[in-house]
């Protein structure tokens, strides 16, 4: 990315992460590196978790939501690599929403979450990532 498109990523998101704390800094560094042009494979899997947790549902949507409207305000011939990041970015967001009745991505998801909760006790004490554990293959 350029100069001028950093600039302008910093002019839009400005204290965008205070809104979206909940999500934790360590997923928003993850969405950022995406958009400057990154690739953090595993993030699709910390979309699904975020996206079927109670707590984090509906601040995952509205993060959601909130990108697709940068991407809609970044002009593509001005800022083509903040275009593309956005885009980039906001596929992975979308994943689980138009997925969410895809068995096969629910079970490779719980799978994914299974290992690292298994090999993580914080994780396990956890009551958002417990379902991981107790969900009854099929």
């Amino acid at each position: 990315m350029t100069t001028k498109e950093y600039a302008e990523y910093d002019r839009l998101t400005h204290e965008m992460e205070l809104h979206f704390v909940a999500l934790t800094l360590s997923f928003m560094g993850y969405c950022e590196d995406i958009i400057f042009g990154y690739d953090y494979p595993e993030i699709r899997h910390y979309c699904f978790h975020l996206y079927n947790d109670n707590y984090t549902r509906n601040i995952f949507s509205k993060l959601s939501y909130r990108i697709e409207r940068l991407l809609n305000k970044t002009d593509q011939n001005l800022y083509p690599n903040l275009f593309d990041g956005f885009s980039n970015l906001l596929i992975y967001l979308k994943e689980p929403i138009v997925r969410e009745n895809d068995e096969q991505y629910r079970e490779e998801n719980f799978e994914f979450w299974r290992k690292k909760v298994c090999l993580d006790p914080e994780l396990t004490r956890s009551g958002s990532f417990l379902k991981y554990i107790l969900q009854k293959k099929q």
